[in-house]
């Protein structure tokens, strides 16, 4: 049975957090935390919806929980200060430990929260994340804040494509951006956008890293211009307990454009876990 896929909203402290509630009523609890998106598009919004309800996940099996970042994201806050709303979050909608499918922003969020509230999180999935933020990140995100700040939206979703999308799927994602183009974003959204990526700009969890108990399955692009693979690399290496997979031919984007081979090497991993 597929849950009601309507947002709900979660009260934590200095704001919500909102939810989607889907997949298997019956199954066991993954908690998707979505990247830098959420920012202009939290699952409150019809494209996030559309986005998530496509997942390569085998919702079949299990309850997913799509939790956003919070409204109001806070200037100042870091990733340390998402994952505590986070935890606060989880623990009203979960009687037990869940599975962490957290991507780019959202990946790390789920190491903090991993490395304080370790009976929280039975395993993690960490897509195209680091465990700090580096000179590359910091001028990906530098100049798509200036943009939005500018009135530049077209060129930062533009970019946002190119950085994000490898070979022919990155034309297909141009020619359909240029057909319908977005509508400019509202400065709410704007302000929560750069609050978001002003904290994953600041991101280090270098120094909690060892702490995390929980098993990792740590996945790269290859090609990602946003993450480099790289940083992805040295995360899984300063994790206790973790397996890398790398998308050679793919960027930021390759739980998208490799859904299959994603949602295969996912179920794999939970399948290792017991879970």
């Amino acid at each position: 049975m597929v849950a009601d896929a309507t947002p709900g909203w979660v009260p934590v402290e200095g704001g919500r957090v909102p939810v989607l509630d889907i997949g298997a009523r019956d199954g066991r609890p993954l908690v998707l935390v979505p990247g830098l998106t959420d920012g202009l598009a939290p699952v409150t919004a019809p494209a996030a919806q559309q986005l998530f309800s496509q997942v390569p996940l085998p919702l079949d099996r299990y309850r997913a929980l799509v939790l956003s970042h919070p409204v109001p994201v806070r200037p100042g806050w870091g990733t340390q200060q998402l994952a505590t709303r986070l935890a606060s979050a989880l623990a009203r909608l979960l009687d037990g430990p869940a599975v962490l499918v957290a991507h780019s922003l959202g990946g790390m969020v789920a190491q903090h929260l991993a490395a304080r509230s370790p009976d929280m999180v039975a395993g993690l999935v960490l897509s195209a994340t680091a465990g700090r933020a580096d000179a590359r990140l910091r001028a990906v995100l530098a100049r798509w804040d200036q943009w939005l700040v500018d009135g530049e939206h077209d060129r930062f979703h533009v970019d946002a494509i190119r950085t994000s999308v490898t070979g022919a799927a990155r034309q297909a994602h141009l020619a359909i951006h240029a057909a319908s183009p977005r509508p400019a974003p509202t400065p709410a959204a704007i302000a929560r956008h750069l609050a978001l990526s002003a904290a994953c700009a600041g991101h280090d969890a270098t120094s909690v890293l060892t702490d995390i108990r929980a098993p990792a399955l740590v996945m790269a692009g290859g090609r990602d211009e946003v993450v480099g693979a790289a940083a992805t690399r040295q995360l899984a290496a300063q994790l206790p307990d973790s397996h890398l997979e790398v998308f050679s031919d793919l960027g930021h984007g390759f739980p998208e454009q490799a859904q299959g081979p994603f949602q295969a090497r996912v179920a794999r991993f939970l399948g290792e876990l017991g879970w």
